[in-house]
C-alpha cells in the first residue's frame, strides 16, 4: 500500500489529502484501475474527526478501493470546505492515471458534518461559487455517488443544546455555534440557509446515493435523512437508505475499531458497511468502467 499525505492550501498545512493506494502487483490484478472512495469525517465543520477517518478507509481499501481521507478547513465560512472538497476531486481526476484510479468512479462518503459537506457538493457541483474559483468545467467536480451516514441535509435540522461541545463556549447552543462559524450568523438569512440545505437543490443529474441513520439520533434528527432520501426519489435519482432503529449520534463502524468506553457500539448497525460496499458493486457495474471486470 502506498500512504500520500498532499496538502491542499499552503496557508493552511492542516487541510490536506490524504491517501490510500492499492499497490499494483505484478502476482495479482496487474493494471488494475480501481475506484476510489473519498473520505469527509464529521466533526460539526469545528474538527475532522478521527474515529470517521482512517477505521473507515481501512475497511474500503479491505474490499478493493483506494481511499482518500480529506481533512477539509474548518471553523471557517463557506464555501471554504467545498472549495476544498471539489478541488480534491479535480486532483484525483488529474492524477487518475498515476495513481490508477477509474475517473468515471469517485464516490464520496461523508459522516455528519461531513455527509453535509458531501451531499451539498453532490448537488451544488454546477454552482459558478466552485467552478469559477477553480477554472474548471462542472463535470470535473460531480461525484459518480455518495454514501451518507447520519448526514446533515439542512443546517437548521440540527439539534440545540446549550451543552459544551468540541471546546465551544458552553453558553452558545450547538445549531448557533455552527451557523455563526460557517455562516457568520447564529441566524442566518433564509437564502443563505436555503442556499446550503441540500435536500432543496436536488435534480435528476444528481448522483446515486447510499444513505444510513438512527431513527433516535438526538444530534442530527433522521429527518434529515429522510428528506435528503426523498428529493431522490422524487427526481428519478437512484437511492438506498437504511434507517435502524435505535443508535446514537456519531457511530462510525458502530464496532469497537471505532467504539469510546462503550458508546458507539452497536451491533444492528455495523451492517451499513456491508450494505455500502454491495451498492458501490452496483454502481461499479452501471459505470463507464467496472472496476470488478476481470
Amino acid at each position: 500500500m502506498q500512504i500520500l499525505s498532499i496538502p491542499l492550501r499552503a496557508e493552511s498545512p492542516s487541510v490536506r489529502l490524504d491517501g490510500y493506494l492499492l499497490h499494483d502487483s505484478s502476482e495479482f490484478q496487474t493494471g488494475k484501475v480501481r475506484p476510489v472512495v473519498l473520505l469527509c469525517p464529521g466533526g460539526g465543520y469545528l474538527i475532522t474527526s478521527d474515529r470517521e477517518a482512517e477505521p473507515v478507509a481501512l475497511r474500503f481499501l479491505a474490499a478493493g478501493y483506494h481511499v482518500f481521507i480529506l481533512r477539509y478547513s474548518v471553523r471557517t465560512r463557506f464555501p471554504a470546505p467545498m472549495l476544498d472538497l471539489a478541488q480534491a476531486i479535480v486532483m484525483l481526476r488529474s492524477r487518475a492515471v498515476e495513481w490508477r484510479i477509474d475517473p468515471a468512479q469517485v464516490v464520496l462518503c461523508g459522516f455528519s458534518a461531513g455527509g453535509h459537506l458531501c451531499a451539498s457538493l453532490g448537488v451544488l457541483w454546477n454552482h459558478p461559487m466552485l467552478t469559477e474559483p477553480l477554472g474548471v468545467a462542472p463535470a470535473a467536480i460531480r461525484p459518480d455517488g455518495l454514501i451518507l451516514g447520519y448526514p446533515v441535509i439542512d443546517l437548521m435540522l440540527v439539534a440545540n443544546p446549550k451543552v459544551p461541545w468540541a471546546g465551544t463556549d458552553p453558553a452558545v447552543s450547538v445549531r448557533d455555534f455552527i451557523n455563526q462559524t460557517t455562516l457568520g450568523d447564529a441566524s442566518p438569512a433564509e437564502d443563505l440557509l436555503a442556499l446550503y440545505r441540500a435536500d432543496a437543490h436536488v435534480n435528476a443529474e444528481t448522483p446515486p446515493a447510499f444513505l444510513w441513520h438512527t431513527a433516535d439520533d438526538e444530534l442530527v434528527p433522521v429527518e434529515n435523512s429522510l428528506r435528503f432520501a426523498l428529493a431522490l426519489a422524487r427526481h428519478g435519482v437512484s437511492c438506498e437508505l437504511h434507517i435502524y432503529p435505535h443508535g446514537v449520534h456519531g457511530l462510525s463502524l458502530a464496532d469497537e475499531t471505532t467504539d469510546v468506553a462503550g458508546q458507539f457500539m452497536n451491533p444492528d448497525c455495523q451492517s451499513w458497511m456491508t450494505h455500502a460496499l454491495t451498492w458501490l458493486q452496483h454502481l461499479g457495474n452501471h459505470s463507464r468502467i467496472s472496476p470488478f471486470a476481470a
